[in-house]
């Protein structure tokens, strides 16, 4: 399965999270506008040109945050990351008979009053089209995997060597169709108990056939860029900004901005500078200006710090010896002050790690990996059990890492904590971003760092596609047959309360194998200005924060 969030060298990222707030989200505080006086327009920086804004193409970051204003799915997400229905008139569930019985077919029953920018009704049709088309070899689509679950799905994604004809019965294969203008049916290979969060993704969102076909690849740009949502783009300088503006025809709450303006300054000081002078409206300040920043009585104020789905941890290589021994990897694990590694590494500005799934995500407990907090003895104490006594006879350790932004002092970190507090010699090994990213894709490496961030708020999001028995994004060669026992099981699940202990005895073996060390949760960094209000934030914003919301935002100085 591919994803967006498999993250192997630290460069330009945020900063770490220091303050884990309720649902990984927070607002500005402001109440609803009365008369607003103000230009209603919003300034953000996508930091670069969109490689797609096609929504059955598109990747996370500033893709998502343009097609998220002018498209809108059947279902979308709450500010605490619980579902909703958008397009669709319901939440799908056994008691309304959206979800069979045996949790295989959905049956999404649409509003009769959604439209197109050009006022062309919405219908399941819209929908059918664009999953399928998603799901086309042909459009090798990056989330695809994702639908897999659909019955022949993947099937028709991985036809590339068939021929038309062939690849056309496929397609009449997959489990979606249009029962009428506003029913949508989805049939399943098996219970999917996370797919309605999949169905709030954007890669499922609606799309026109009509004028996909007329306009092939121009259709996104404008005026061919034909949404449901919001706001309908005007202008795209490529490489210099993107206007949005009113959808006059929006069938919703109508937005309070009459524009926002996507930017694409891809010097990040350049764009920090735009912010002091006014002309951006909402940035995240340059990594490494997060002291400055809180020291400085303007931007102080400005500050806006909250919780990311985002984990960051070392991964060891099973494979590699002698990190095929657990208790050696209980040891590293113990022998790691993470609370220095926040003070140092970080500025002060994180949470310290002990579990993998992030607070704000259903399965995360507190409590678990209390037994991997710095303690030296006890390190010594398990680096002794591992056959290893005062680390004798133990072999050389490597620790590879991509040499740019704050890899280097991350390693440094590591390699001295290793030397004062188990008097073991770790060899660092810097390497060109693209060389380390091939070795630990081809899992030669030895020792690592990564992180992880949610695509969709679940456990099973964050457990199966790391530790599964050779599973797609599993680079520690970790494998444990319960466990994948047990992830089975999970997968298909229907009982939510059975289903999240399953996923909550699964993260608990991880853990007590120890194929990474834990070191922290991320947090967003951002700066605000005071007259934005209605800036509504989740801990799976894309590039810009609080995008899922930019049609609550309003100006009032």
């Amino acid at each position: 399965m591919k994803k967006r969030t498999i993250i192997f060298s630290l460069i330009a990222f945020l900063v770490t999270l220091s303050l884990i707030l309720p649902a990984c989200a927070q607002g500005d505080g402001a109440t609803k506008p009365g008369k607003l006086t103000d230009p209603q327009v919003l300034r953000v920086n996508l930091a670069g040109e969109p490689n797609t804004i096609d929504p059955n193409r598109a990747s996370w970051s500033t893709e998502r945050t343009v097609i998220m204003q002018v498209f809108e799915g059947l279902l979308g997400f709450k500010q605490d990351l619980s579902l909703t229905p958008v397009v669709a008139r319901e939440m799908p569930t056994t008691a309304n008979k959206g979800i069979s019985a045996d949790g295989k077919t959905y049956t999404f029953k649409l509003k009769n009053n959604v439209t197109w920018s050009d006022g062309k009704k919405v219908t399941a049709k819209d929908f059918e089209y664009s999953i399928k088309r998603m799901l086309s070899p042909d459009l090798a689509a990056e989330y695809a995997s994702f639908y897999f679950g659909i019955a022949g799905g993947e099937a028709y994604y991985t036809a590339t060597d068939k021929s038309a004809a062939e690849k056309a019965a496929l397609k009449d294969k997959v489990g979606v169709k249009a029962i009428d203008d506003t029913t949508l049916e989805i049939k399943l290979v098996d219970p999917l108990p996370h797919f309605l969060s999949l169905m709030a993704l954007w890669p499922v969102y609606p799309v026109r056939e009509d004028i996909i076909n007329q306009f092939g690849e121009k259709w996104t740009e404008p005026p061919n860029y034909i949404g449901n949502g919001p706001y309908i783009m005007k202008t795209w300088e490529h490489s210099d900004h993107i206007t949005l503006v009113p959808n006059e025809k929006y069938w919703g709450t109508k937005p309070f901005l009459t524009e926002i303006t996507f930017k694409m300054i891809t010097d990040v000081n350049a764009a920090f500078a735009a912010y002091k002078n006014n002309e951006i409206d909402i940035i995240a300040p340059p990594a490494g200006n997060e002291k400055t920043v809180m020291a400085d009585p303007v931007l102080s104020k400005e500050l806006v710090r909250y919780a990311e789905l985002v984990t960051f941890a070392f991964q060891f290589n099973l494979a590699k010896p002698p990190f095929d021994n657990k208790k050696l990897r209980q040891a590293l694990s113990t022998a790691v002050d993470r609370a220095a590694f926040v003070d140092k590494v970080r500025s002060g500005v994180g949470k310290v790690a002990l579990s993998w799934i992030p607070p704000g995500m259903p399965g995360h407990d507190p409590n678990l990996g209390s037994e991997y907090a710095f303690n030296v003895t006890k390190a010594k104490q398990l680096l002794s059990e591992a056959g290893y006594p005062d680390g004798k006879g133990l072999p050389q350790l490597k620790f590879q890492y991509a040499d740019t932004g704050s890899n280097p002092l991350i390693a440094q970190f590591l390699q001295g904590q290793l030397k004062a507090n188990l008097g073991i010699d770790l060899t660092l090994e810097p390497m060109e971003r693209k060389a380390f990213s091939a070795a630990v894709n081809a899992e030669t490496h030895t020792w690592a760092w990564f992180g992880w961030g949610a695509d969709y708020p679940d456990p099973q999001n964050w457990l199966p596609e790391l530790f599964g028995t050779n599973a797609g994004n599993n680079h520690t060669n970790y494998s444990n047959k319960a466990f994948d026992d047990l992830a089975k099981k999970a997968n298909i699940e229907l009982n939510e309360t059975k289903r999240l202990q399953m996923w909550a005895d699964a993260q608990k073996m991880v853990i007590d194998d120890a194929p990474i060390v834990n070191m922290f949760y991320r947090e967003r960094f951002v700066l605000r200005k005071p007259w934005i209000k209605g800036h509504k934030t989740t801990g799976m914003d894309g590039d810009v924060s609080g995008d899922m919301f930019l049609n609550e935002v309003y100006v009032q100085k």
